[in-house]
């Protein structure tokens, strides 16, 4: 995961994953983009994509409502590790962003510590 970091409109953006240019999607200045590093959950959350659809294949095959339930239980762990490692990566992202003074009224503005 990465993240783009504007210094003209002083945002820090989730950078999706087609995007190819490191540019901002608002004012299309060129962005600083932050690489987030992998944690075992990131490890689990591919696991759980490869998964999951498997698991309705089975499904599909075999009709055991087991792998139905099994398949409905990780895409809800699906999100709930995608939410664990979107606010992990945002507060990583933060501690690389350089504040400088004239920075600081528009972080605080949004939140920012």
């Amino acid at each position: 995961m990465k993240y783009l970091y504007c210094s003209r409109c002083k945002d820090l953006r989730v950078k999706s994953w087609y995007a190819i240019s490191n540019r901002c999607p608002i004012c299309l200045n060129n962005a600083t983009p932050i690489a987030i590093p992998r944690t075992w959950l990131t490890y689990v959350l591919y696991a759980s994509y490869v998964l999951s659809p498997a698991s309705i294949v089975v499904y599909l095959l075999n009709h055991d409502r087991a792998f139905l339930y099994t398949a409905l239980v990780l895409v809800f762990i699906m999100m709930a590790i995608s939410w664990i490692e979107i606010g992990r990566g945002r507060d990583f992202a933060r501690t690389k962003v350089k504040l400088t003074v004239g920075n600081v009224a528009n972080f605080r503005k949004k939140g920012w510590s």
